[in-house]
């Protein structure tokens, strides 16, 4: 019996028990670590993988740091950044209600290359979000190397680290196959992955799902399905490590379906310019060279890793000793250590541990801190060996054969000026 996966933005995952002593495999993931304000701080890591553990097994050698980034370095008006860590389920979904975006306090970013009026690119309205490109003609997500730049691209997006999992439902009447709607990762211009309802009249093949990988502003891969219609097409792209994959379905009930059929002998969705930490979200797109008209793509909701349970309250963040404004956020369990008489290992109560935060001076020569993330494996509901302390009772984790997982953010709080 084990539990499939665990992933810390993190993720963790298996366990199997025998007798009252257990003995089980996790196969253990990932932390993704994502910066929230991206010009002040950088993160160095794309994800953090703990492999295959055991429960109540104790990993504590998984690292990551946080330093200032290279313009907040050069800027001689400002010295030092206050931050925290903050832990966020990793699945996630916005039904774009009312409040919605805001409520899951995560900062999903309109963006479009042409600003001329940005709050009318993505609405949020009836429970739906409507992404409408402009007319103008302004290159984006090829560069400047295309003949005809995707004019427009307005998306709504997301910063996130380590491997994902992101699924859609869109709706879109495009009459030509530069009109699309879609999933769209996006490094840099000309570094993109793309995942799209789209139709293809112009070479006699309807409707159909594209997708697409472009490097250095070069397309390196470029697969399809054919689709009965553009109406209600639900998507999905995953990434694992650099390899990108896309499914489609047409109903909700209908299995996923994996894009496969390559197109002009462009086969490579491995894509290492996308980056570690690339804005992940949805899309319009209207590169229509006869018309560059306002082409509009309807989203009922987005999920981002819905396939994993939590893994939160199992991690622990530990920060180098003694430096000004670091707290460190321990494990949750307290392995006895102490000789003589004592009452055994033991579990601190839910909500006493303090919040993992830190401060980075340039003034104090202070400008990467190093966290330690640790994880005490728990036992899975049933399956409790007896030597796990009455304590511990809450610290166990729900199901086998689930993948497992957590989202480390680091959102800034406070920055100094030198005048």
């Amino acid at each position: 019996m084990y539990i499939k996966k665990i992933l810390a933005s993190l993720t963790l995952v298996s366990v199997m028990a025998v007798s009252a002593a257990m003995f089980a495999a996790f196969e253990a993931h990932v932390i993704n670590v994502t910066a929230h304000i991206e010009n002040a701080l950088t993160v160095d890591t794309h994800g953090i993988d703990f492999g295959t553990v055991f429960p109540q097994e104790y990993i504590d050698d998984k690292e990551f740091t946080v330093s200032l980034s290279s313009s907040f370095l050069e800027e001689d008006r400002v010295d030092d950044v206050e931050y925290k860590i903050v832990q966020k389920d990793k699945p996630w979904t916005l039904n774009f209600g009312e409040g919605d975006v805001d409520a899951h306090n995560r900062s999903l970013l309109c963006i479009d290359p042409d600003t001329d009026d940005l709050s009318a690119r993505c609405v949020i309205s009836g429970n739906v979000l409507t992404i409408t490109t402009d007319g103008n003609d302004v290159e984006d997500l090829f560069g400047t190397g295309e003949i005809y730049g995707d004019v427009t691209a307005p998306r709504m997006m997301i910063p996130m680290g380590g491997n994902f999992t992101i699924e859609t439902k869109v709706t879109v009447s495009p009459t030509n196959y530069y009109q699309s709607g879609g999933i769209l990762v996006y490094g840099s211009d000309g570094n993109v992955v793309r995942l799209e309802a789209t139709n293809w009249d112009t070479f006699n093949m309807g409707d159909v799902v594209y997708m697409e990988s472009q490097e250095n502003q070069v397309k390196v891969g470029k697969r399809y399905a054919s689709l009965t219609d553009t109406t209600d097409v639900y998507l999905k792209m995953t990434r694992t490590g650099d390899t990108f994959r896309g499914y489609y379905k047409e109903n909700a009930g209908d299995s996923w379906t994996e894009v496969l059929t390559v197109l002009d002998g462009l086969n490579d969705f491995d894509n290492e310019q996308i980056g570690d930490h690339p804005k992940v979200g949805l899309s319009a797109v209207n590169a229509d060279p006869q018309t560059h008209s306002a082409f509009p793509a309807y989203f009922d909701y987005v999920t981002f890793n819905g396939d994993y349970l939590s893994l939160c309250r199992f991690l622990s963040k530990i920060n180098d000793e003694g430096e000004d404004g670091d707290i460190s956020h321990p494990s949750y369990y307290i392995e006895d250590q102490v000789p003589g008489p004592s009452t055994g290992d033991e579990c601190i109560a839910e909500g006493t541990r303090p919040e993992a935060s830190g401060r980075l001076s340039k003034m104090a020569d202070d400008t990467t801190d190093t966290w330690t993330v640790d994880l005490k494996v728990p036992p899975i509901v049933g399956y409790v060996g007896q030597d796990w302390p009455e304590s511990c009772a809450p610290w166990v984790v729900e199901e086998d054969e689930m993948d497992y997982g957590c989202d480390l953010w680091i959102e800034v709080t406070g920055i100094s000026y030198t005048q």
